[in-house]
């Protein structure tokens, strides 16, 4: 009786997961030569998904993107689905024919093997399904709304609908169309804000052109858009909720940082702002020790004078008290940041005291930060720092530590070979030392 109920479960568990895959692509089973047999057959367009059985991403979009009833619907119904493991000797060929280089590439074929489209790039559901109905032919490509745009370029549902394509757009150029598409887009961009500015202008998908789009290149601008914000706060928030605050802070911090980084007192207008005229703004960030208008009073006027007059011991006694006052509110960013810039401030200036005090910081940091970047950066700094204090056994550990963080940064290849490239040269500056 036990063995026939376990038999029935796993039946029952074998059934419900074959329905699960039901919903999704359903992928065809064979080469891509066959695939296109069956596209002729079918009269469908071919979708590849061009993989590397190491990327994550791509493990990603199989899992998550792939399985989605909405997204298997469409799928099945419009096309002719395949999986192609592009490093897989018998498909080398096939990927360079349709120049993969990155994965994932998902790409639209014609049953006569010419390509439609090509997408580098994880995707979500939205943008996956935006790509197969310009396919399609059930939507309009950004070319095609581009050229709407000019004969009609006062249609401004028709720009909006434009600039909210343009980042996927962009991210898809290369070279001079990428130039010179990134300056037609900042200057349709700039249009439609001065046509819309106003109360027209509130609302979700004009919030998120103005979060993709508004670049810092454009220090003017950009101000006068976060001060709009400002100061039409309770009905960006009606809109949007807190990001509309959050984009305000998250400016105006970046401004009095680089400003004091640089030595230039006009951070401490940003620094007044905090409890003036974007008070409203900041009071989203709910410190409980210490106010936004204190924190920030305290860290920028500590960097500052270390970047600008290379106080090291005033720094270290300031960040001692915010990150004491923070407590748990403290993140791991902020012990991170405190290290890196007492490094990239003093450097070779630092004592074995400000070497130790580091290396506590950036272990703090270690403990809750798990994006793979961050760990191998405070993962060297401390290697760093213990070869200055001529630990060179602990130097090694952290050092290697690092290479085998960056073992995790798949799909980034380039980063990778630079970060591993770097840490060998520290190792092999080690082995000097030590002689």
């Amino acid at each position: 009786m036990k063995k026939l109920i376990l038999l029935l479960l796993l039946f029952v568990a074998l059934v419900a997961k074959a329905e699960d895959s039901d919903k999704g692509i359903r992928f065809f089973k064979g080469s891509f030569a066959e695939a296109l047999v069956e596209a002729n057959k079918q009269n469908k367009p071919l979708f590849v998904d061009f993989y590397a059985v190491w990327c994550v991403p791509c493990k990603h979009m199989a899992k998550e993107v792939f399985t989605q009833e909405e997204v298997g619907a469409y799928f099945n119904a419009h096309f002719i689905s395949l999986q192609v493991d592009a490093e897989k000797p018998g498909n080398v060929e096939i990927a360079k024919q349709y120049k993969v280089e990155a994965y994932p590439t998902v790409a639209f074929i014609a049953p006569d093997g010419k390509a439609l489209a090509v997408n580098v790039g994880a995707m979500n559901r939205e943008e996956l399904l935006e790509a197969a109905k310009i396919v399609a032919g059930e939507s309009i490509s950004f070319e095609q709304l581009y050229d709407g745009y000019k004969k009609n370029p006062a249609d401004l549902d028709l720009q909006q609908q434009l600039l909210l394509k343009a980042p996927n757009f962009l991210a898809a150029q290369e070279g001079m169309d990428a130039d010179k598409w990134a300056t037609r887009i900042q200057k349709l961009y700039k249009t439609y804000i001065a046509a819309k500015k106003g109360e027209k202008l509130i609302n979700k998908n004009d919030y998120l052109i103005i979060y993709t789009l508004e670049g810092d290149e454009d220090k003017a601008h950009k101000q006068e858009m976060v001060d709009f914000i400002c100061q039409h706060l309770p009905a960006w928030k009606a809109a949007v909720g807190d990001p509309a605050a959050y984009y305000v802070v998250m400016a105006n911090d970046a401004w009095a940082e680089d400003l004091a980084k640089d030595g230039d007192l006009k951070y401490k207008d940003c620094v007044e702002k905090i409890k003036g005229a974007y008070k409203d703004a900041y009071a989203v960030v709910g410190l409980e020790a210490i106010s936004p208008y204190d924190r920030a009073q305290l860290y920028y006027d500590a960097l500052y004078n270390l970047y600008k007059n290379k106080d090291v011991k005033g720094y270290v006694k300031a960040m001692q008290t915010l990150l004491s006052k923070l407590g748990a509110n403290a993140r791991p960013t902020d012990y991170g940041k405190a290290a890196q810039d007492l490094y990239m401030a003093a450097g070779k200036k630092l004592t074995p005291e400000n070497h130790r005090q580091a290396i506590q910081w950036v272990e703090k940091a270690l403990q809750g930060d798990d994006a793979v970047m961050e760990r191998v950066n405070y993962l060297v700094m401390i290697g760093d720092s213990y070869r200055e204090l001529k630990d060179y056994t602990k130097a090694r550990e952290y050092y290697n530590q690092g290479f085998a963080e960056s073992l995790r940064m798949e799909g980034m290849e380039m980063p990778q070979a630079m970060v591993q490239g770097a840490i060998k040269q520290k190792l092999a500056t080690l082995e000097l030392l030590e002689k």
